[in-house]
């Protein structure tokens, strides 16, 4: 008996020292991203917090995430690892011509006073003091001159990242509180349950189990508009499947519209499918909650496809799901047979149909300024004369520092580096902020907002209290 016992505890220790192990090694792949890890909790409390496939998503995410941390590194690390180069050339270059022909003292004294006392009127010989001292004359004017412009150019570019990405928030913040105010609406004109006929037959009871199913759909519509805008933003086919990596939940599936399921296989079929790579991180970040990817790998937008007869189909899933909104709200506004309520009129009235219409169009209005922001890029040439500047600065910069300190080449580096990373650091955020919709860690976490938005639908819906037998 003690023997079982010693047997259970061991194998309860060697799990739970397993699954301490797996997280640890998550964390240590994905430091901003920790998993909790309890000693005293129990070996299914520990399993719930690991991934079930710990063992084949870790390598995969390792690889995925080093991958992307040095597609973003590289954007200012192999320019500053130039200028380092460059500058370490400089002061060997420099000391060489300071080992082979050391300056009289007279000419080392005025050197800095008088720089056209180098060498003798008739002397045939390269002065390389004379030489080095114009290069960095030259060096220093040419940075000096050039300095106001990169600084403006640096301010505009920063601030007009920051600001989409600003932008970008705010108006996403617009989507979820309109979304929230029309579920909040609708659930309370359309869920009460006030004026539902209590059904005297199968058919009365056949049309109320109708008409909730059509405002189960209606309000269904609500969150769905939020998943396919993000789908819209990164230029995606959305897929609606069931389990652990959909993003949407099988009973807000469940309960969309025939409109809108047949409307997302179409878009499916007309814009090319994620490559196993862009997957990957898609289900990655999904589990998550935070971007992995980086926003330079989202695919150009498809052209428009076309069915078997000819019509174009609407690759934009948001406006059909807006359309589709629309159409179930003057559904419930005009009364059809199976949407009238024990007066005889539409289940949605007149006022709360007007108030619904206006927060439609804010939601297509949000959906029209986020296309602006994801369309609407920094301009090229801004971004090239930038660069060109930026190069500018890096060809120079050694210059100036090699001069004056080539006896302390650790300083020249340490100059050189700190200066030359600092300046590439501003135009590589930049340009990760710049598409603020991308899969990047930077970028806004539109998975956690979509899932917001599932949660507030089940949660409004859930306090309305209402089920089918309240409609008897």
């Amino acid at each position: 008996m003690r023997s079982s016992a010693t047997a259970e505890v061991t194998v309860s220790s060697r799990a739970r020292t397993d699954a301490v192990c797996c997280a640890l090694l998550s964390n240590l792949i994905h430091p901003t991203v920790a998993i909790a890890i309890d000693p005293t909790a129990s070996e299914a409390a520990q399993a719930r917090r690991i991934p079930a496939s710990c063992s084949e998503a870790l390598p995969m995410a390792a690889m995925r995430r080093a991958m992307l941390r040095a597609a973003q590194l590289g954007d200012a690390v192999q320019p500053t690892l130039l200028a380092l180069l460059w500058c370490t050339l400089l002061v060997f270059v420099k000391r060489a011509s300071r080992a082979e022909s050391p300056p009289a003292w007279p000419t080392r004294a005025r050197s800095f006073i008088d720089a056209a006392y180098f060498a003798s009127p008739g002397s045939n010989d390269i002065d390389m003091d004379k030489i080095w001292a114009d290069l960095d004359w030259a060096a220093y004017r040419v940075m000096a001159s050039l300095s106001t412009v990169t600084g403006l150019l640096l301010a505009f570019r920063s601030n007009s990242a920051i600001d989409r990405w600003s932008t970008a928030r705010r108006k996403w913040s617009d989507v979820q509180a309109t979304s929230r105010s029309l579920l909040r609406l609708l659930s309370a004109s359309l869920l009460g349950g006030n004026d539902a006929v209590a059904p005297v037959s199968n058919r009365d009871f056949a049309r109320n189990q109708a008409s909730r199913a059509h405002v189960e759909a209606t309000l269904a519509t609500v969150p769905f508009f939020s998943i396919s805008l993000m789908y819209e933003m990164r230029a995606r086919s959305l897929e609606l499947s069931s389990g652990r990596s959909s993003l949407v939940r099988s009973d807000l599936i469940d309960a969309l519209p025939p409109a809108i399921i047949a409307a997302t296989h179409r878009h499916r079929c007309s814009i090319p499918s994620a490559n196993e790579a862009d997957k990957a991180a898609e289900v990655e970040k999904s589990r998550l909650m935070q971007n992995t990817a980086s926003p330079h790998a989202l695919r150009p937008r498809a052209r428009s496809a076309r069915d078997t007869h000819g019509g174009v189909i609407s690759t934009n899933l948001a406006l059909t799901a807006l359309v589709v909104l629309q159409q179930s709200l003057d559904a419930l506004h005009r009364g059809s047979p199976s949407h009238r309520n024990g007066a005889g009129e539409g289940l949605l009235s007149s006022p709360v149909y007007a108030h619904s219409i206006g927060l439609v169009n804010a939601l297509s209005g949000h959906m029209t300024d986020l296309e602006r922001i994801r369309d609407t890029p920094i301009p090229l040439s801004v971004s090239r004369h930038f660069s060109r500047l930026l190069a500018i600065h890096t060809l120079l910069l050694p210059i100036v520092v090699a001069q004056r300190l080539y006896v302390q080449l650790p300083l020249c580096l340490a100059v050189t580096g700190v200066v030359t990373t600092m300046l590439y650091g501003v135009d590589s955020f930049a340009a990760t902020l710049a598409q603020p919709f991308g899969l990047d860690q930077q970028d806004l976490p539109l998975e956690k907002y979509v899932a917001d938005a599932q949660r507030e639908w089940d949660e409004i819906r859930t306090a309305c209290n209402v089920d089918a037998t309240s409609l008897a």
